[in-house]
């Protein structure tokens, strides 16, 4: 089976909930959500999370120690 790629994108922008769900292909993701992660020193796995204190895509973080202060959108991840 062929790997696939995708990216991390912004939440569509008709979603006004105020935690709205970041795309993978077009899908919404889940907070616990795991992913293989491409990163300039290969590939991690990581586990998005959501903080409810902040609204908006900022909301989401990457939970998997080590990686807590990158930024997910715009992460290629394996699909």
């Amino acid at each position: 089976m062929k790997k696939r790629y995708s990216q991390i994108k912004l939440p569509d922008p008709n979603d006004h909930d105020p935690h709205p769900r970041l795309l993978v292909d077009g899908y919404g993701i889940h907070a616990g959500d795991s992913f293989r992660a491409r990163f300039p020193d290969g590939w991690h796995d990581i586990t998005l999370e959501v903080a409810w204190e902040i609204t908006g895509p900022g909301c989401w973080y990457i939970s998997t120690p080590g990686y807590e202060d990158v930024c997910p959108v715009g992460l290629f991840v394996e699909t």
